[in-house]
């Protein structure tokens, strides 16, 4: 019996990891333009184009590294659709990014139906699970955490990344201060705009690498709307998360969890209806939401366009 709980709780550790990584890279995006004063409303469409095109990559030259680059010249592209309607043309941000979502939800199912979904021609090759040496043999932490894919193993890195360059460079000082007043900033020398367009590309590409993990590691196909809300999930982490890189991750990790828990369930077979299981996650993120509306301080100049004077 013990060892059936302790072989369970490996399990659902290592699959909350894998569950919540997509949500990190895609709540980084999202935290990095909010952090620069761009709301991307976006994100749930870029992460389903970067599941696309890594998947159309990937099978179609066999390699998941053609796949990878696919995903991020696209979420790159879309991050400079949103930059220049939103920073140059100052339209709003939401029209956009909600924009950005209904387009690619549109464009991936019609180029998913396009190329055809039969045959093994259509499984995409998969990025393999590294075993760290000698890591890896450690008795539970090794299994929980040291068996994955490079890209989880990136995904942690760009936390630690992310959380030093905001907090310990001057670059990184200036990138927030764009997001709280750039008129102050851009006295004192910063480029705004430059600031926040590379903000918006890196946020595209953060959020197609969360798309591109669900295909390049676990499904290797796709199907029409295959990130099911993760990147509404991912913005409301960011907010959980308090506007910051760690606080992203344990909102991500959390959110994985429930996800992760939901699917074991299923594999017990406890009688509980599998939809209400599939509601898990998503009814979480409304609670986690409900309980911190009003108490954290967004940004402040975050979602207004910026009129140099």
């Amino acid at each position: 019996m013990e060892s059936f709980i302790m072989g369970t709780m490996v399990t659902w550790l290592a699959m909350s990891i894998r569950m919540s990584t997509p949500l990190i890279f895609v709540g980084l995006g999202g935290l990095i333009a909010q952090k620069g004063g761009i709301y991307n409303f976006g994100l749930e469409g870029m992460m389903l184009c970067g599941a696309f095109f890594a998947y159309y990559g990937s099978f179609t030259t066999g390699s998941p590294w053609v796949g990878l680059l696919l995903a991020v010249i696209a979420g790159a592209l879309l991050g400079l659709l949103l930059g220049f309607t939103s920073i140059t043309l100052r339209v709003s941000q939401l029209v956009i990014g909600l924009g950005i979502g209904i387009f690619g939800l549109g464009l991936t199912s019609y180029l998913y139906r396009l190329i055809g979904t039969t045959g093994a021609d259509h499984v995409a090759s998969l990025f393999p699970t590294i075993n760290v040496p000698f890591l890896r043999k450690i008795p539970f932490i090794g299994e929980v955490f040291f068996s994955h894919s490079f890209m989880v193993y990136l995904c942690f890195f760009l936390v630690i990344l992310i959380a030093y360059y905001f907090y310990r460079t001057t670059s990184g000082l200036s990138f927030r201060a764009i997001g709280e007043n750039p008129q102050v900033a851009d006295t004192a020398g910063v480029n705004v705009i430059r600031y926040r367009y590379l903000a918006i590309v890196v946020s595209g590409i953060f959020a197609s690498l969360g798309g591109a993990f669900l295909t390049l590691t676990q499904t290797a196909r796709f199907m029409e709307n295959l990130t099911a809300g993760r990147g509404w999930i991912a913005l409301a982490a960011v907010i959980l998360g308090k506007y910051n890189p760690w606080g992203v991750l344990l909102a991500c990790f959390l959110f994985g969890a429930a996800d992760a828990l939901q699917m074991q369930v299923q594999i017990m077979d406890l009688g509980i209806p599998y939809q209400f299981l599939l509601m898990t996650p998503y009814i979480l993120a409304m609670l986690a939401m409900a309980g911190v509306v009003g108490k954290v301080r967004s940004p402040a100049a975050m979602g207004k366009p910026y009129i140099k004077h």
